[in-house]
């Protein structure tokens, strides 16, 4: 079936990548032809990586383990004066920290005089080149002398002061902090080369840190306990002047003591208040009485009586009584007795006692009333003078005792301030000799026995896997950069087309220069190159079969390509099944008729269509093959004229009639457009690739152009494959690179 190509196949874009997926064995396949490169560079990887881990300098590392103190064990507890809340969790980083700090180093450094240490120091040992070394050997040589000038030398003390920070660079590389999670312990490690050193230098760090805590809390001590020392004296001074200031008040105010003085006054002016009350009452009823009487002053006293306001009088009420209980009593008597009867005589004689009583008292509260009201207001006048007198005297003694009391918390706040000062000098006194540790030590570092670093198996392990990665990495690397097909498989991934089939390598040296290139085709120790050409005979008569179609041309993008040994063994692969012709239609560098021993001077296509030679004097037959050859014949100054004008269409009709099947090798399209003017009469082609060497665009602008004159491909034939580069289409032996 014939492959027709177009610009969506062709042109590799972003709506392509959607398609693509990942070929697992195609990649296989790229690591396996490239597994002697991968296998030597992990080999050089490991290599390095042995001879690198034999020339460090073996590292021990020493550890103790430390217990941070949650709370301070004292005798008596002065957190506020030293200022530490051992209750938090930052207290816990502070300290860790704090093992990290240069002063505890720089203690370390000094007890162990690691200045003098060339592990520390960074002096050359005689094991090796240090800095300064390397640098004295390039300016030793005359080349590098220009580009590494002199250096300025640093004065003596800048040199100790650079050599002292080398030294603590170094102590704290290689000092390690590390907090057990979830625990109040801390790992302190040390790393040297003397393990003896690094324990003793891992305890040290410890118990400097320890001891350095130790004093802080000592010295926090003294100069808390100086300080209050001063605090007491300008306290007790505040004291005995607020005491002074208020024994001045008492003696200048004539005060003895002030207590009671509030719930005195406030019950005197409580008692005026009620008294004051009861006096306008007083002088209300008075008044209302008085006003009454204005008004009936011209009423009768015996009427008087019906009136309210006198009526309600306690007196006369009394009286009002005692006259009800008399008529009460003359009225039960009259029932009884008749009027001139002794009891009745008396009652009679009681009720007007009784009425005589209450006409006397009407009259005198009649005339009484004035007199009482001017009374009640008298008294009311004097109440309320007495109650501003008390007023006012209250307030003199509230502002006194306000004063008083200012004064009185002033001298009780100092006192409480002094008593207080005065209690936490003795208890910083009492503890400035106590000083529990702020850690202990849960396990001392011992000398370790084995190195820790560097830790041989692991690097070389590392390196094999870092170098065998890299080596991969470079492989796929490179066959992602290579441009050209190697394989069935490139066609489709990177021309979207499905190849006719592959060629493998032959090699050159199995044939005398004498002998024909096709002659290996008929050799039987080739027999894979020939069941290749047989593969792809198939698949092209198939394609010739199903359209009707005699005629085909062989092309290729560039030359060297091996096109012309492939239409020569397609041709002679068909000719064992129908009768066919190849034709030589390279006429610019024609060079099948020497493949055929032919001389140069051979008529062929060219004298057919110039000078109109007979058919058969050009037509050459092959026995052993049975294939008829028609070369190019002379060299023309205008092959392009020739092969586009009719005379070369008739003659292909004309041969048509005579053969089954016509094979027309072309040049590259690449060089000339000769291809396609001879593809537009066999209305199709085959394009030859050279497998590791032609470039994908070179193929792409090939099927393009092919395209863009309607020329029809029938697939693409990958020509010299190497057997370890494909996969799909089988194995081939590798014979070297094909005639």
């Amino acid at each position: 079936m014939t492959t027709t190509v177009n610009n969506a196949a062709l042109m590799r874009n972003g709506n392509n990548a959607d398609d693509e997926f990942i070929n697992i064995m195609q990649y296989l396949s790229i690591l396996k032809s490239r597994w002697l490169m991968i296998l030597g560079f992990t080999f050089i990887s490991v290599l390095l990586a042995i001879l690198l881990v034999f020339a460090i300098k073996p590292t021990y590392q020493a550890t103790a383990v430390l217990l941070i103190e949650a709370e301070q064990r004292k005798a008596v507890s002065i957190d506020d004066v030293i200022g530490i809340d051992t209750s938090k969790q930052e207290y816990y980083l502070t300290q860790f920290e704090l093992l990290k700090s240069r002063s505890i180093a720089q203690r370390v450094i000094d007890e162990f005089q690691l200045y003098d240490n060339p592990e520390f120091n960074g002096a050359n040992d005689g094991k090796g080149f240090n800095a300064a070394g390397l640098k004295s050997l390039l300016r030793s040589v005359p080349l590098i002398q220009s580009f590494m000038p002199e250096e300025e030398l640093p004065d003596l003390e800048q040199q100790q002061e650079i050599a002292r920070q080398k030294v603590m660079k170094t102590f704290q590389r290689n000092l390690h902090i590390n907090p057990v999670k979830k625990t109040q312990l801390v790992n302190i490690s040390f790393d040297s080369r003397d393990p003896k050193l690094a324990a003793k230098i891992a305890n040290a760090v410890g118990e400097t840190y320890i001891n350095s805590n130790r004093e802080s809390r000592i010295i926090a001590n003294q100069e808390a306990t100086n300080w209050l020392a001063d605090r007491i004296g300008v306290l007790q001074a505040a004291v005995i002047e607020s005491q002074s200031r208020l024994s001045d008040f008492l003696q200048r105010e004539q005060l003895v003591d002030v207590s009671g003085i509030d719930s005195l006054a406030s019950s005197e002016l409580g008692n005026l208040s009620r008294r004051l009350a009861d006096a306008q009452d007083r002088r209300t009823a008075s008044e209302s009485i008085y006003y009454l009487l204005q008004d009936n002053k011209n009423t009768a006293i015996s009427e008087l009586s019906s009136v309210t306001a006198i009526s309600n009088h306690p007196q006369l009420r009394d009286v009002r009584l005692a006259q009800i209980e008399a008529e009460r009593l003359v009225s039960e008597l009259s029932k009884r007795y008749g009027p001139k009867h002794d009891k009745m005589i008396r009652a009679q004689a009681q009720l007007a006692s009784v009425k005589e009583r209450s006409e006397v008292l009407l009259r005198v509260l009649a005339s009484g009333v004035e007199k009482e009201l001017r009374s009640a207001r008298a008294q009311e006048n004097a109440i309320r003078t007495e109650m501003e007198n008390k007023k006012a005297e209250f307030q003199d003694i509230a502002l006194k005792r306000a004063t008083y009391d200012a004064l009185k918390r002033e001298v009780d706040s100092n006192q409480n301030l002094y008593d207080l000062f005065v209690t936490r000098q003795k208890e910083t006194t009492a503890t400035s000799d106590f000083q529990a540790a702020v850690a202990r030590f849960a396990d001392r570092a011992v000398t370790p026995l084995f190195p820790a670093k560097p830790k041989k198996g692991i690097i070389i392990v590392l390196a094999a896997a870092f170098g065998l990665a890299v080596a991969i990495v470079l492989a796929l690397l490179s066959q992602s950069l290579n441009n050209t097909i190697e394989s069935a498989s490139g066609i489709e991934d990177k021309l979207r087309l499905t190849p006719l089939g592959v060629i493998p390598l032959v090699k050159r040296s199995r044939f005398n220069k004498d002998n024909l290139p096709l002659e290996q085709f008929f050799d039987e120790k080739q027999l894979n190159f020939s069941e290749a050409v047989r593969s792809i005979r198939t698949s092209v008569m198939l394609n010739m079969m199903s359209q009707q179609r005699k005629l085909l041309s062989v092309t290729s993008s560039v030359p060297n390509e091996g096109k012309t040994t492939t239409a020569l063994n397609l041709a002679i692969a068909m000719a064992g099944m129908e009768k066919t012709l190849l034709i030589d239609g390279d006429l610019r560098k024609p060079s099948m008729g020497e493949r055929f021993n032919l001389n140069r001077a051979h008529p062929g296509l060219s004298n057919l269509l110039v000078m109109d030679a007979e058919l058969d004097d050009c037509v050459v037959h092959h026995e052993r093959s049975g294939l008829d050859l028609l070369p190019a014949g002379m060299q023309t100054a205008n092959p392009q004229e020739l092969l586009a004008g009719s005379k070369f269409k008739a003659l292909i009709e004309e041969l048509s009639e005579h053969y089954d099947k016509i094979i027309i090798d072309t040049p590259p399209i690449a060089a000339v457009s000769d291809a396609l003017i001879i593809g537009q009469i066999t209305k199709s082609s085959i394009v030859v690739v050279n497998a590791g060497r032609t470039k994908v665009n070179q193929i792409e602008h090939t099927l393009q152009q092919m395209i863009n004159h309607k020329v029809v491909v029938d697939g693409v034939i990958l020509n010299r494959v190497n057997a370890k580069n494909e996969t799909r289409y089988g194995y081939y032996r590798e014979y070297g690179v094909s005639a």
